[in-house]
């Protein structure tokens, strides 16, 4: 029995190796590797080979910084071709799906099977999305890391200023100040920052990243230094604010959005002070509701929506304080409607807020008509034109370019269609023909009669 017993003990673990050796992996890859074609593409490469047919290759990446959902992307090379040795390459064409924002680290995998059924995945591997033409420094201030390549650290010590005293007033004035990380991308010119985007329009000065990714990129010319630094105070502003309410699902009133911005970049510039004054005198203020999804203008200008939108938050915060703002920013980011958010914070709805606004302003009270529009219905302008962009983004414009839209129609702009839709225009055309060929009609009569006079008086 006992000899019986080890034979069957030895057989069972034979068994046990030889299933252990044919389920071992097969596949060797020899090697796997990426290039970045900064800001057009990522090119992935793999080398494997197996004693078995390789079957099935796929290729799963993704970003970091998205807080909402994680992002997993598979593709299947098309190129790709089953057999035991395999050498593939597949480009992620990245221009095609908007502009990354620079720094992104992105990881990647390879997944391989064979006709055996052995699976095997490679080690997974990162890369940094940088324009790496530059030779980048960089300087920390807490979670602030400024990014610059062009001039002293002195002079960009400035920027980081900037940064600084926009960071204090966020985080007293309005209690809205992130504690992830935010990167800030100083390019040495607007040509440089343009030269590293793909698709975006020509006026453009600065952009945003959305979605929690908390990057920023501007290009300051050495002759707008005290506009770069305003509009770092800007950005850092949306910023802070997208981080605060959590940047997936929630929204913001355009007001409110731009107002923090506003109010962190310091006092209104003449321009918009005097603008809006005139608002106030005229009784010609946009009311609050329409400022909410989408900026209003004056003859194609939008400073009264910012300049409103600057008053509105100051009238909040000189108020209310900090807390309530800070308040409000947390019930938007947890899908609370607009109005609802208001009440919890400030005791009153939008409308309610505007009386009380119109009226420490000394601006005439508003009429209240115009029911609430939908936010569906509306398209934030401060959303980039492209349609498939991977990151949101808002844009902000060069200071000697404002962004202008092309009216629809202009005056020498006439559509023969819409002349001839109604039979009072198709008379009134045939009118004018009639008169012209009549009048040509009669010319050439007058003109062949004074033809044959001067030929008689010739001939005499």
């Amino acid at each position: 029995m006992k000899g019986t017993g080890r034979i069957l003990l030895l057989g069972l673990g034979f068994l046990l190796s030889a299933a252990a050796a044919k389920s071992a992996p097969s596949i060797t890859i020899t090697s796997a590797a990426a290039e970045v074609d900064y800001p057009q593409e990522i090119t992935f490469t793999i080398e494997a080979e197996s004693d078995a047919e390789i079957r099935i290759l796929e290729l799963e990446y993704g970003l970091t910084g998205r807080d909402c959902t994680p992002d997993v992307n598979v593709v299947i090379p098309e190129d790709f071709v089953p057999g035991k040795e395999i050498q593939v390459e597949w480009t992620w064409r990245v221009a095609a799906s908007g502009n990354l924002p620079p720094g992104m680290q992105i990881w990647w995998i390879w997944r391989l099977v064979d006709d055996a059924g052995n699976e095997i995945r490679s080690e997974k591997q990162w890369l940094t999305w940088i324009d790496s033409i530059y030779d980048w420094k960089t300087l920390i201030s807490e979670n602030i890391f400024l990014h610059w390549y062009r001039g002293s650290e002195e002079y960009n010590r400035d920027f980081m200023s900037a940064a600084e005293a926009a960071r204090e007033i966020l985080r007293n004035d309005v209690g809205a100040w992130p504690g992830q990380e935010i990167h800030l991308y100083i390019y040495g010119s607007n040509q440089d920052m343009k030269d590293a985007l793909v698709g975006e329009p020509d006026w453009i000065g600065g952009l945003s990243f959305g979605e929690n990714q908390r990057t920023i990129i501007i290009g300051i010319d050495r002759r707008n230094e005290e506009w770069g630094k305003s509009t770092i105070a800007h950005e850092l502003a949306h910023t802070a604010v997208d981080s605060i309410m959590g940047g997936c699902y929630a929204t913001i009133p355009l007001w409110l959005n731009e107002g923090i911005a506003m109010y962190t970049e310091g006092d209104l510039d003449e321009e918009f002070v005097g603008v809006f004054a005139d608002a106030v005198y005229y009784d010609s203020l946009f009311s609050l509701r329409s400022i909410s999804y989408q900026y209003q203008y004056v003859d194609g200008d939008p400073t009264l929506t910012y300049a409103e939108s600057y008053s509105v938050v100051r009238y909040l915060i000189e108020e209310y304080g900090n807390l309530k703002i800070h308040q409000l920013l947390q019930m938007l980011g947890e899908g609370y409607t607009y109005d609802k958010a208001l009440l919890a914070a400030f005791g009153v709805d939008m409308d309610g807020l505007e009386d009380a606004w119109r009226s420490a302003i000394g601006a005439d009270p508003m009429i209240h008509q115009t029911p609430p529009v939908s936010p569906s219905a509306m398209l934030q302008t401060t959303l980039p034109p492209s349609t498939s962009s991977l990151i949101l983004s808002t844009l902000t414009p060069t200071p000697w370019e404002k962004a202008t839209e092309t009216p629809a129609n202009t005056p020498s702009e006439i559509d023969l269609g819409d002349l001839i839709e109604f039979p009072g225009n198709v008379i009134a055309l045939c009118s004018l023909g009639l008169l012209c060929v009549s009048g040509i009609g009669l010319a050439g009569l007058l003109l062949m009669l004074g033809r044959r006079k001067s030929a008689a008086s010739k001939m005499e």
